[in-house]
């Protein structure tokens, strides 16, 4: 895939969008092509504004390659969203928009190592790619989700993790809530065994910046860490 696909588009149609939980919403489209690439990398999609410039924002696609659809899952503030989001809002079915890629560092390379994955808030969008596109696929996937988020009640596809993690024999959710912070304790639960298995964060720049911080304090290898931030779109 790399580069040049990266840098040509492949034309998407709206399909639909769905509530998850509280202001997040899902955004699904149609490819005219098939896409080749890894569950949990991320895309810039493409739509026009009303003004009829193009406007491109970088999204972590939320669905699995198996799907055959391209979903991207994001905030909708209403009125404080930037030009982007509200014509992303305001899509209707049938409309067009255009993705690049997708690309990125942020897939699974070995499904028998621990994969300890470090989410925070929205930044769940890659690892429910790559836990969905495990069941899909019958994929023995061994990994530990650590997901922060300050209400359990706004936990972004909560439902749907717990029942593909149970279908999972070797996938393990924590909810780590009040604080919604990461401890070293944590990840040696999810992995007591540092001198092996990769370690994959997404989430606000900041909670990238620490936990790489903590990992790197725990020693481990800057090869073995994986990361995907989200810079804040209104």
């Amino acid at each position: 895939m790399g580069f040049i696909n990266f840098i040509k588009p492949t034309s998407l149609t709206f399909a639909r969008k769905e509530h998850i939980v509280g202001d997040v919403y899902s955004f699904i489209f149609e490819c005219s092509q098939p896409l080749t690439w890894h569950a949990g990398q991320h895309g810039l999609i493409e739509l026009k504004l009303p003004n009829g410039k193009i406007s491109r924002r970088m999204f972590s696609l939320s669905s699995a390659p198996a799907e055959s659809v391209v979903t991207i899952t994001t905030h909708w503030r209403g009125e404080q969203a930037s030009d982007y989001k509200k014509a992303l809002w305001n899509l209707r079915r049938g409309d067009k928009a255009r993705i690049r890629g997708p690309v990125g560092p942020v897939y699974i390379r070995d499904l028998t190592t621990q994969n300890v994955l470090i989410a925070g808030g929205i930044g769940i969008t890659p690892f429910h790619s790559i836990i969905k596109d495990a069941f899909i696929k019958n994929h023995d996937l061994n990994a530990t989700l650590l997901f922060a988020n300050s209400d359990v009640s706004t936990v972004i596809f909560k439902n749907e993790l717990e029942k593909l993690s149970r279908k999972l024999r070797h996938v393990n959710i924590q909810y780590i809530i009040n604080p919604a912070k990461v401890t070293e304790k944590d990840i040696l639960l999810a992995n007591a065994d540092t001198s092996s298995g990769m370690y994959f964060l997404s989430g606000p720049p900041k909670m990238i910046r620490a936990y790489k911080k903590l990992l790197k304090n725990m020693d481990i290898p800057r090869g073995r860490i994986k990361s995907d931030l989200f810079v804040g779109y209104k």
